[in-house]
């Protein structure tokens, strides 16, 4: 477990690493354009799932646990044909409004970002297969292949053509790490091929939920996503730019709670159904919840100490990043713990509450926006909505898990 945790903190870290490298590139307002578009893209990988890609989250661990790898195969094969579909109409449409709204190059951003979007779909589905299949060292592999070629390709590309060419970057690096999950769950479900098939219960491999988690994700993915673009309508892309900043820090929380939940959310889904464990908890949340914290401290502590420090040289006051806004940003990043406790109340048929949650907390950071848009407050205030949404996002969730049993 240490070492896969290592491996894909590293691999996480890369992540983070491009956008601070890119924001050494490009100026505040290109970067400011380039979180936004992406924001966009990644979205739209959720968007036109239609709750396909969700409802996979317990179908594939099930499915596994039976070893019937077949309708696996199918399945995967109906998804990617009409996911494909989808987005090559949603970038033909793109492509058009973009030309009517007169924004520079509308085919090429359209087909990236449409291409982004697609590869983001499709490693969606590849790695909700990978974590049902539990195995740690394709996913280390998996995760490496994706944000290391996609540092040295957006940021070559960035450092060349500007934001749109960091895009085609992504794009490329997205499409070359697609290529290689292809390759590792070809060769994973050959190497089970050979299994005996285990006789399911009636709805062990029913699909459930799906549009549930569909609605709760988009809600979730939309105010991770789009906080960029609203404000970088509201305050300028300057600002974006240095929300994008302080948003890594929300980002690496996010990364870094993937990684646990990764490991630990097939072993719950799985145990719930086979009743090892009744609560369905094989990992204890109380170990990520303090990890969380020891990081969100440690990230914080790390900024503040850069930005008095001043390093990199004149970062800080370019983007015009406060401490205030460091420690917001902290707060965000444990609070993206939510993520973990979902997988809690999805083991036991309980998406209903998962959307629920999500549906208060979308609710809430819209009308902090608002009101911050309405009073004309600065950034600090934008990042303070976050985090108070986030906050009730997972005290929500907690409550949930915590206060009653589920039904049945």
């Amino acid at each position: 477990m240490k070492r896969y945790f290592f491996w894909m903190l590293f691999a996480s870290g890369l992540g983070f690493t491009k956008v601070l490298a890119l924001a050494q590139i490009m100026s505040p307002a290109n970067l400011g354009s380039y979180v936004s578009v992406i924001g966009v893209a990644v979205l739209s990988g959720t968007l036109l799932s239609f709750g396909q890609i969700e409802g996979t989250t317990k179908y594939y661990p099930r499915l596994w646990l039976t070893r019937d790898y077949a309708r696996i195969t199918e399945s995967v094969r109906l998804i990617a044909l009409k996911l494909g579909i989808r987005f090559v109409l949603a970038t033909l449409a793109g492509a058009v409004a973009l030309f009517l709204f007169k924004i520079d190059n509308p085919v090429l951003t359209a087909v990236t970002a449409g291409g982004i979007g697609l590869c983001s779909a499709y490693l969606a589905l590849a790695a909700s297969l990978l974590r049902a299949a539990e195995n740690a060292n394709v996913l280390q592999a998996f995760n490496l292949v994706r944000n290391g070629t996609a540092i040295l390709l957006a940021c070559l590309g960035g450092w060349m053509f500007g934001w749109t060419g960091a895009m085609v970057g992504d794009l490329v690096a997205a499409a070359s790490s697609l290529l290689y999950a292809i390759v590792s769950i070809r060769s994973l479900i050959r190497q089970h091929a050979g299994d005996q098939l285990v006789e399911p219960q009636v709805d062990t491999v029913s699909k459930t939920g799906g549009g549930k988690l569909y609605l709760a994700y988009l809600l979730s993915s939309s105010t991770q996503l789009l906080d960029r673009g609203a404000i970088n309508i509201i305050l300028g892309a300057a600002a974006a730019g240095s929300y994008g900043i302080v948003a890594l820090m929300f980002q690496v929380g996010q990364l870094v709670i993937n990684i646990f939940a990764q490991r630990a959310g097939p072993r719950v889904i799985k145990s719930a159904r086979t009743n090892a464990i009744g609560s369905g908890r094989i990992e204890s949340v109380r170990k990520p919840v303090l990890g969380m914290a020891a990081l969100s401290v440690a990230l914080a502590c790390g900024m503040l100490a850069a930005r008095a420090l001043d390093l990199p040289f004149g970062f800080f006051e370019r983007y015009q990043i406060s401490w205030e806004a460091i420690l917001l940003g902290g707060g965000v990043c444990f609070m993206q713990i939510f993520s973990l406790l979902e997988f809690h109340l999805i083991a036991h048929d309980r998406e209903k509450d998962v959307l629920l949650a999500s549906a208060i907390a979308t609710a809430t950071m819209a009308l902090l926006f608002g009101a911050a848009w309405y009073l004309g407050l600065a950034l600090e205030w934008f990042i303070l909505a976050v985090l108070v949404a986030r906050t009730l996002h997972a005290a929500v969730l907690w409550r949930m898990m915590n206060g009653r049993r589920a039904a049945g």
